[in-house]
């Protein structure tokens, strides 16, 4: 959460007129103590238990960026009668387009166990942040790094690991989810491209698609969420 803060790219406040928000750092994240050194425990398909859990025992609409929106997922596919819609940012490579990022994974995982934290900063600094924040907002890189700073070191090559077993649901599972979904992206992310977010779309059949080719529509983001989760709830009366 506090990454996404000093980012500054979402604000948060639009959509609480709309919802009671309630936001959380996933396991071995920022201010989670909450810390596994098993690699199953980061898989996304586990992770969902920490987001049913945080969201009480009532009806919720799921989202969340990257492992988040893969998170949101699975949460429709597991609890699918507490789930009223989903807001799905920056979706993850997947299926056939997963081997090569769990690969990356793998390999970042090996790095930090030989050559430590700053070593794996070292090499993350020369892989830079997808296009619109590298030519929009040149602070991204370096709040990005200095959050990556403050995770333990000994949980780190397991949440890589976790990340590197882990895939969406499948796209039947997903052309079965049936609730208002909203999917947000953006262009020039090749591990989180556009072509995962086109997928969902397609097989999501109460979906709508947003793609972001600059920095203004990212920030126009939270407006659309504003009116989607508002929608939701004229749907629901």
């Amino acid at each position: 959460m506090a990454h996404e803060d000093d980012l500054g790219l979402f604000d948060w406040s639009s959509a609480k007129a709309v919802a009671n928000v309630i936001r959380y750092d996933a396991r071995g994240h920022g201010g989670c103590e909450c810390a596994h050194f098993e690699d199953r425990a980061y898989r996304w398909s586990a992770l969902v238990d920490d987001m049913l859990r945080v969201s009480r025992q009532g009806p919720f609409v799921a989202g969340g960026a990257s492992m988040g929106a893969a998170t949101a997922l699975y949460a429709a596919v597991r609890a699918p009668r507490r789930i009223q819609g989903l807001v799905i940012v920056t979706p993850p490579s997947a299926w056939e387009d997963r081997p090569a990022q769990a690969e990356a994974y793998e390999a970042a995982a090996r790095m930090v166990e030989r050559r430590g934290m700053p070593g794996y900063l070292k090499a993350l600094q020369t892989v830079g942040q997808p296009r619109i924040l590298a030519e929009e907002l040149p602070d991204a890189d370096s709040i990005w790094l200095r959050h990556l700073r403050r995770m333990d070191e000994k949980v780190v090559p397991s949440i890589l690991r976790g990340a590197a077993s882990s895939d969406l649901p499948t796209r039947d599972e997903l052309h079965a989810v049936v609730v208002p979904t909203l999917i947000l992206a953006w262009t020039g992310d090749a591990a989180h491209p556009v072509s995962t977010a086109e997928s969902l779309a397609d097989l999501m059949v109460m979906s709508e698609l947003h793609l972001a080719d600059d920095l203004a529509a990212v920030r126009r983001w939270p407006e659309l969420v504003r009116d989607f989760l508002g929608g939701i709830c004229q749907w629901e009366e």
